[in-house]
């Protein structure tokens, strides 16, 4: 566009002075023709004189005018020369832009794939940071944990020290245990039987030794005592024993109650004896206990070996 601009330019200035030129030649002519008729009078020499005046002058015209057009042709080349010049210069300030927005481009496009991976960069060291907040957690959580298993330790430890002196004292009374078992005499045999309120115990001892006898009657029927306090059940049952032993003596039974919500009362869950020791000999024994019961009932008999001073023998 610069470049068809300079050369409307040089056109414009030819034509101007081309209408220069012809202006001045009417000019020259209209004042020649004034001349001429204002002279009309003149004589032939003073007419000749102007005319060569003329000529010299449209000389000097035509002279002028060629000058004029020399000047104008240099001028436009200079200007066609600077047109050229400029349009090349143009050209490379075109290209030199294109280049530059091609790296504009370019940039934007690096900078757009950097933005990209900031982005992401970002995300990354967001995640980052939840899952360190995640550890952080868990390694306080674990630290919490190790000193509740240091302080679980310390008491773990305390325990075993305890249990420690409870096995020493344990093996202690076991050992004592062992000791007075293994000084115990030899075992027995009973055989029991029942007949006619009486219990008749064949017994047969390795060696000679004194013994009690533990003896449960256990009732074979529900036996209520209708009384809903254990105090009044057991003060109506000292009072009208169900069982009453003799085995040498007479011998006291300890109560065992249970409670029976169908009536909302205790009722009978055995009666137990304990004898005074008696002797036996070595080898065969017959010891007699005699008994009287409201109720049936089931008998257990067990030894029992002293270790004290009980009186009574029977």
């Amino acid at each position: 566009m610069a470049m068809q601009n300079n050369k409307n330019y040089t056109i414009k200035e030819k034509s101007n002075h081309v209408w220069l030129v012809a202006l001045v030649a009417i000019l020259v002519g209209s004042f020649l023709s004034w001349l001429m008729v204002y002279n009309l009078a003149a004589s032939k020499s003073a007419f000749t004189s102007e005319i060569n005046k003329i000529n010299n002058s449209l000389e000097h015209i035509g002279d002028a005018n060629s000058s004029m057009v020399s000047f104008s042709g240099y001028q436009d080349n200079l200007f066609n020369s600077l047109s050229d010049s400029t349009q090349s210069q143009f050209g490379n300030v075109n290209n030199a832009i294109s280049d530059a927005n091609k790296q504009i481009s370019q940039t934007k496009t690096n900078l757009t794939a950097i933005t990209t991976q900031v982005s992401s960069l970002q995300t990354q060291i967001s995640t980052l940071q939840t899952q360190t907040g995640t550890l952080q957690t868990q390694n306080n959580t674990l630290q919490t944990q190790s000193s509740n298993q240091a302080t679980q330790l310390t008491q773990l430890n305390t325990q075993l020290t305890t249990l420690n002196q409870t096995a020493g004292n344990t093996q202690t009374a076991l050992t004592t245990l062992t000791a007075k078992v293994n000084g115990l005499p030899a075992g027995i045999q009973i055989t029991p039987s029942v007949s006619s309120n009486t219990i008749t115990l064949t017994i047969n001892s390795s060696v000679a030794q004194s013994v009690a006898f533990d003896i449960e009657f256990r009732p074979t029927t529900d036996f209520p005592t209708t009384k809903a306090t254990m105090d009044g059940a057991l003060a109506a049952l000292y009072t009208t024993p169900p069982v009453a032993l003799t085995a040498g003596s007479s011998v006291r039974g300890d109560y065992n109650l249970y409670w029976n919500t169908s009536d909302s009362t205790y009722h009978l869950g055995a009666i137990t004896f304990v004898t005074m020791r008696t002797s036996l000999l070595a080898g065969t024994n017959t010891k007699t206990i005699t008994f009287v019961t409201t109720g049936s009932y089931e008998i257990l008999i067990m030894p029992e070996y002293p270790t004290g001073t009980s009186t009574g023998s029977w």
